[in-house]
């Protein structure tokens, strides 16, 4: 089994100071989040990846599911006993279950710009004390749909 490289050991135990729960699993650890969420932070060759899930579950699998049983819940009930007010119920249930959904998308989602806020902090005082200035990102290519805006020649009238 792995064991958590400095990088991930130094912010699991920054989370850990905040009092964010963190579980260490060998090589990635779990951020631990409400509505049975939860963050997995991995760290290999300089990168970090996050992995948003709900409970065993990816986050996108999660939805899918959601959606998936409240559509055939609604269904179901309006084609086996009709368009009566328990339908209208089982609807409502429906919509409760995916704005439950929505609130776990804010959850994980507020947790990782935390976690990359932390991250590149740490990396830009890191810079900072070793006298290097590092490099954000690298330039996209830019392109010019139309090749009189790239012509910097001034136009003359």
């Amino acid at each position: 089994m792995k064991s958590l490289d400095s990088d991930l050991a130094y912010l699991s135990d920054e989370l850990e100071r905040l009092d964010y729960v963190v579980v260490k699993h060998g090589d990635y650890v779990c951020v631990r989040l409400p509505l049975i969420t939860s963050v997995q932070v991995h760290h290999a060759d300089g990168r970090y990846r996050f992995i948003p899930q709900v409970g065993p579950f990816r986050r996108s699998v999660g939805l899918f599911a959601t959606s998936g049983v409240a559509v055939a819940a609604v269904g179901g009930t309006a084609l086996t006993i009709g368009l009566v007010p328990i339908t209208f119920v089982v609807g409502f249930l429906g919509v409760v279950a995916l704005a439950h959904d929505a609130c776990r998308f804010v959850l994980t989602e507020g947790c990782l710009t935390r976690l990359q806020q932390m991250i590149s902090s740490r990396h830009a005082a890191l810079t900072a004390t070793s006298g290097t200035i590092g490099v954000i990102a690298e330039a996209a290519p830019y392109t010019f749909f139309e090749q009189r805006a790239a012509d910097k020649t001034p136009i003359s009238r």
